[in-house]
């Protein structure tokens, strides 16, 4: 049975590819054969993708809850004009996204 499924998070134990020790990220393919091995999304700590590490192998990653793996920006707000005419969502690093009607 493998050791990780698809989109669970994980931390890099060991430098692989281009990144270092302690990077994480989420498992966005499984492979079987000829052996296993994982295709793992690297995140940077405000959420982006910085790459993909190809064909880590079992050892060189841990399984993270959750909860484990700080994320640096998080929702924080809804704005809504009582005319709903324009929409403003915050966020807690100050980034905001807004839409108009």
């Amino acid at each position: 049975m493998p050791k990780a499924k698809r989109y669970d998070r994980v931390v890099l134990l060991e430098s692989v590819d281009d990144f270092p020790k302690d990077a994480w990220g989420a498992v966005v393919e499984v492979y079987t054969t000829p052996y296993e091995a994982y295709d793992i999304e690297i995140m940077t700590d405000d959420g982006r993708t910085m790459g993909l590490a190809d064909a880590v192998l079992p050892e060189q990653f841990e399984l993270r809850k959750n909860d484990s793996i700080p994320f640096a920006v998080r929702f924080q707000s809804i704005q809504l004009r009582e005319d709903r005419s324009h929409t403003v969502i915050l966020f807690s690093n100050g980034a905001s996204y807004s839409q108009r009607r």
